[in-house]
């Protein structure tokens, strides 16, 4: 037998699904697959109307034995087994042990490598947001260990990259006035990593070197005072603003997106096609004052919650440690991201005059069911992302000022 380490964050061991509670339920607007065996049990359901639902209205695609079939959805693009009273019809007659695997697991995911499974949800799902913002312990880690026949089909965990896992992820949790700080350290700690050579062991020295100087200018105010030193990039700003707009709409029929529509009209509230490039660089410039004078205020109240966000995306996201891209690279999207929802909550926040935990939930489901869901736009996203800042990962600095 093998031994498995398993990692769960303490927002995954909490969750539970809010059923017909949800503000924006699952079973709509995006593929849910059923595999094999569950098609073929429903086939032979003894519940006639489970028989006849997936005689008609499933889609069999034989992709593989987990992707056997499509749901097709209804007239009010939901899931044929949805109930009026907001409820899964398989769930509600026949239990949860009678859903597909798709159902059964989203909003959950697991990462495997050879000897470690990590856990974790979608930020699509908006009860998954709450339980990883609003909580102060949510990323706090419980690992146990589980016996196999066999280890994981995959590779370790390469060392060096969990280590930069380790330590970027260190320097979000340094109290700072503005998450910008903690990235801008972050992205510090990146480029120097970057120029190290030398052993494992040789490394591990300089990165610890080089992590505690950081949090000793982060302590000292010297980081902030050299941040000051940045540009403003009204250029390369408005460029992502309106391009990640267009992005957005482009990507059509997914669940969420009349939430992220409603916030996208508060923001071209600024950014209308008719407006002047004086007018244009206002609206950044309001929009930024609405961050500092509203937002901030309101979100340091609870310093964790964006934190929060940020130990998510590097735990979730694997950050460094799967490699596909250049680490200033990952650490751009991450900022790109935080920079869109950034706006959209400026957006709201100048008018209402305030912000509320609804408005954060809201944005990040929305924002994240483009985000998490399709390879194909993913790497779109990240095309266009390219395009827009010419190729220089550097100017990631100028989107925190």
């Amino acid at each position: 037998m093998r031994e498995i380490l398993v990692s769960e964050p303490s927002y995954v061991t909490r969750f539970s699904c809010v059923g017909a509670a949800c503000r924006d339920h699952c079973c709509k607007r995006w593929n849910i697959t059923i595999d094999k065996a569950t098609y073929n049990k429903y086939l032979k359901s003894e519940i006639p109307d489970i028989r006849k639902i997936t005689r008609e209205e499933m889609l069999l695609t034989k992709k593989n034995v987990q992707q056997w079939a499509l749901i097709k959805f209804n007239e009010e693009g939901n899931c044929s087994f949805f109930t009026e009273d907001s409820l899964c019809y398989i769930h509600k007659v026949a239990g949860p042990n009678a859903l597909s695997h798709t159902c059964s697991s989203y909003p959950r995911t697991q990462t495997a490598y050879k000897n470690e499974e990590l856990k974790s949800l979608n930020l699509s799902c908006p009860e998954s947001v709450r339980h990883i913002l609003f909580n102060e312990q949510a990323m706090n880690l419980e690992t146990t260990t589980v016996l196999k026949s066999n280890f994981n089909p995959s590779s370790a965990v390469n060392m060096e990259a969990r280590l930069v896992n380790l330590f970027c992820a260190n320097l979000m949790m340094q109290p700072q006035y503005r998450v910008e700080e903690n990235l801008y350290a972050i992205i510090y700690f990146i480029i120097f990593y970057q120029k190290i050579t030398g052993s494992l062991e040789e490394k591990i020295g300089q990165m610890e070197g080089a992590y505690e100087s950081i949090v000793a200018q982060m302590a000292s105010g010297a980081l902030t005072q050299a941040m000051q030193n940045v540009k403003e990039l009204q250029t390369l700003e408005l460029q992502l603003l309106l391009g990640l707009q267009k992005h957005m709409l482009e990507t059509e029929g997914l669940r969420g997106q009349d939430m992220l529509l409603d916030y996208m009209i508060r923001l071209n509230h600024f950014f209308g096609s008719d407006k002047t490039e004086e007018q244009l660089s206002s609206g950044l410039s309001q929009l930024k004052k609405g961050w500092d004078d509203i937002a901030l205020p309101w979100l340091n109240q609870r310093p964790y919650i964006m934190r929060n966000f940020f130990q998510y995306r590097f735990y979730h996201d694997q950050f460094g440690m799967k490699r596909q891209q250049p680490l200033l690279k990952e650490i751009y999207l991450i900022v790109v991201d935080y920079f869109f929802m950034k706006s959209l909550l400026s957006a709201a926040a100048l008018e209402k005059g305030h912000l509320t935990d609804d408005d954060l939930i809201n944005v990040m489901y929305s924002y994240s069911t483009v985000r998490q869901h399709d390879r194909k736009v993913d790497d779109k996203f990240s095309q266009d992302i390219d395009r827009f800042k010419r190729n220089d990962d550097l100017s990631v600095l100028n989107l925190l000022v």
